[in-house]
């Protein structure tokens, strides 16, 4: 996973999860400035998995049917008994090189390379908000070729917006990233603006 501070990427192939990222303030697209940003890149190939995003990923959830692993360097998460079922998890927040302390990962915009097995109205993808408050809009790809917009306010999660769309593959990992303009959200997969 690497985070970048005003561009933040995160890479890791994941199958059937929602990764959570709160959006606000300055996510807003800036000029590019000409010092590279602070990075932060998560492999996913350390020893110890408690350390992994700074120790934000559940691995052994309780009362949970997700089985939570690391294999080859992706981040799986795999739901054999209800694949339809939701996981997420909400990355509140990232300690940057040479800095003294963390920092949110609201204010960052944020990117994820996913790769989905599903075929329905769901799949692998990026939130804008917070799963852990019920209130995001999720940016998910299937193992179709289809993008899903999904909404949760509070205790109703549905269907913003479904298509198929060219930019997204079938054969293999897709990156999906999200900006922030204004009252806007842009989402995009692989580099192609999709909504």
């Amino acid at each position: 996973m690497a985070f970048i501070k005003e561009l933040a990427k995160i890479a890791f192939a994941v199958s059937t999860v929602f990764v959570s990222f709160s959006t606000e303030g300055k996510s807003q697209v800036q000029e590019i400035d000409t010092v590279v940003p602070a990075t932060i890149n998560e492999s996913f190939d350390g020893e110890d998995q408690s350390l992994m995003l700074g120790g934000q990923i559940f691995f052994n959830p309780t009362k949970s049917q997700w089985v939570i692993y690391v294999s080859d360097g992706d981040l799986v998460l795999e739901n054999r008994k209800n694949p339809q079922s939701l996981h997420y998890n909400d990355i509140a927040w990232a300690k940057f090189p040479d800095a003294e302390s963390v920092e949110a990962t609201q204010n960052l915009l944020i990117s994820a390379v996913v790769e989905s097995q599903n075929d329905a109205h769901g799949g692998a993808g990026i939130l804008v908000g917070s799963g852990k408050s019920g209130l995001y809009l999720a940016f998910t790809v299937d193992g179709q070729g289809r993008f899903h917009v999904l909404k949760k306010d509070g205790r109703q999660l549905r269907t913003v917006h479904s298509a198929k769309h060219e930019a997204i593959k079938t054969d293999g990992p897709n990156q999906l990233s999200f900006q922030v303009r204004g009252a806007h959200v842009l989402f995009f997969a692989n580099g192609t603006k999709v909504i």
